[in-house]
């Protein structure tokens, strides 16, 4: 027996001493894909919209065009230009089991943009996907390979940085690999939940408190107070070395009475399961103060990889004890831990809720069901919810100035959507002039937002990913073009032409530049509604014609034309 544990050890320790030396290895791996210091904007798996964060963001100097280079051997597997997203992105694919992911880029090395230019003139389109094939395009560590810049839904310039597993595409937690980031900062705990099931028919009761203490200790003054089951939920976030920026927390444990009942991490994840962010924050919270909480317990389903400790899918109970004892431990990646002490104290209700009966009808989770009356027609899929949905619905009774129907209240935009929930509203009956042009429009704050729609014997459907106020109404007006730096008669002394283009309803759908008649190519920046040409080396000096067409997402076309002088 002596022999038996004597072995078993020493296996362990090996297996210890293995993964200790690999882990080391991958950590010498990498180099940085900058040459300043690595600061933050961003860290992995931080509560985006509708989505955990990929990768780290990297701040840089608040300036474009600081030159990226590959961490490591590699050969490009893809290439992606988008107007949104990622906007320029570039993929590499390792040796040792793990790709690099660069976004957000200004610009690609010579070599990459003679191969990108091609494609864009042959498929006459500046958003262009490309896999070359095993080995096309190879890269040294240390390459230079792009320019790093502000491209698609970046909102300053940074380099967002991934790595991931290449067998699965997994995002990985950059922060574990060796990476020069300073970090001896503890994560900052703001405010804790505790949640009850309501008698109300599916709404939980919750109370919001404010925590006291800083520097890792953090404390709750007075007890909470439950009456059986109850879940908490907790609004955390880190902060690194020199920068402001509120990041995002690598784990987080849940303590009952010395027992652990709830715990994740983020080291990975699948971006198919990124949207179910949705379920493991509090959603109404998110919507109603932009707080962001944590919830320490898990949603029927919540199909997230990322919990790896749970007891109760984290719902807690008194059992027979009139007191708990709770501790949160919250990490981030380099180990700097916060922890939260507080008691729950049972508290028997002295009254009975009224069951709210006003609902119209239970929509369960997994299942495909139908609401449905003389005005409109909701139908749910397997994958909308994560759970019961006690759904309300009313009619307002008004008509909106351009719209063709009333505005319906489809639940509460408190309550997630996964998927998407598909909508029908009747119209009343319209001129069929008009009937290409109707759509449906979420109305917030007297604003309306364009949700599509297609007219069908005497309805719109769509397909809608929140619920809210909806409305039919039309969209009747083209897009706006106008030029930054052209005219007509304009004698061009700069190398690029620039334009704005603008869609306040259904959005841009295409757009087509031309010179003396040929496709050119013009960069879209969407967040800045703005088109750039850059001149070719081969046009010649002399009177030009420049024309655009614009089209929106319900076929409305504007043109612009100018003569110019180059």
């Amino acid at each position: 027996m002596r022999s038996f544990f004597f072995l078993l050890s020493l296996i362990l320790l090996i297996s210890q001493q293995i993964f200790s030396q690999e882990n080391e290895e991958l950590k010498n791996y990498f180099r940085s894909p900058l040459d300043i210091p690595l600061i933050l904007s961003g860290t992995f798996a931080e509560l985006r919209p509708n989505h955990f964060h990929a990768g780290i963001d990297i701040k840089t100097q608040g300036a474009s065009g600081h030159k990226v280079y590959a961490v490591a051997d590699g050969y490009v597997y893809r290439i992606k230009i988008s107007a949104t997203g990622y906007g320029k992105a570039l993929y590499i694919k390792h040796p040792n089991g793990y790709s690099s992911v660069y976004a957000h880029l200004s610009k690609y090395n010579d070599q990459l943009e003679k191969i990108i230019k091609k494609e864009q003139y042959s498929k006459k389109s500046f958003e262009v996907e490309i896999f070359p094939k095993e080995g096309e395009i190879q890269f040294k560590k240390g390459d230079f390979i792009a320019f790093s810049g502000n491209t698609g839904g970046s909102f300053g310039p940074h380099l967002h940085f991934e790595l991931r597993n290449s067998k699965t595409e997994y995002p990985q937690n950059g922060l574990h690999f060796g990476f020069d980031i300073k970090d001896d900062i503890k994560p900052i705990i703001k405010a804790v939940k505790l949640f009850e099931k309501s008698y109300k028919s599916g709404l939980y009761h919750s109370i919001k408190e404010n925590v006291k203490g800083s520097n890792g200790n953090y404390y709750l003054e007075e007890p909470l107070y439950a009456d059986t089951t109850f879940s908490l939920a907790i609004s955390t976030y880190d902060l690194l070395n020199g920068a402001n920026n509120k990041n995002g927390i690598y784990q987080i444990k849940l303590i009952t009475d010395s027992n652990l009942i709830f715990s994740f991490k983020m080291d990975e994840f699948g971006f198919h399961e990124s949207k179910y962010i949705n379920s493991h924050q509090d959603f109404a919270e998110k919507t109603f103060s932009k707080e962001k909480f944590h919830k320490c317990f898990i949603d029927p389903y919540n199909k997230l990889s990322i919990y790896d400790s749970i007891v109760d899918n984290g719902f807690i109970n008194f059992k027979n004890k009139n007191e708990i004892d709770v501790l949160f431990m919250v990490s981030d990646s380099y180990n700097n831990t916060s922890t939260l002490n507080f008691k729950v104290k049972r508290m028997t209700k002295t009254s009975i809720e009224e069951k709210d009966t006003t609902f119209s009808k239970i929509f369960v989770f997994g299942a495909y069901q139908t609401f449905k009356n003389e005005l409109v027609e909701i139908k749910t899929n397997s994958k909308s919810f994560y759970d019961l949905v006690y759904f309300k619905y009313e009619n307002l009774n008004d008509t909106l100035k351009n719209c063709f129907s009333s505005t319906h209240r489809i639940h509460h935009k408190s309550t997630p959507i996964h998927s998407f929930v598909k909508l029908k509203i009747n119209v009343n009956q319209i001129d069929s002039a008009i009937m290409e042009k109707l759509c449906i429009a979420r109305v917030e704050d007297n604003k309306f937002y364009y949700s599509g729609g297609e007219y069908k014997n005497g309805q719109i459907n769509t397909k809608i990913y929140s619920f809210g106020d909806y409305t039919v109404t039309a969209d009747t007006l083209a897009p706006d073009i106008r030029g930054l730096n052209i005219f007509s008669g304009k004698t061009m002394t700069s190398k690029s032409l620039k334009m704005i283009i603008k869609d306040d309803f259904s959005g841009i759908k295409s757009y087509n530049g031309k010179i003396d008649g040929k496709w050119v190519l013009m960069e879209y920046d969407k967040k800045n509604n703005r088109l750039t040409h850059y001149f070719e080396e081969s046009l010649e000096k002399g009177k030009h014609e420049f024309e655009l067409e614009v089209i929106d997402n319900k076929q409305n076309i504007n043109t612009y034309k100018a003569i110019f002088y180059y």
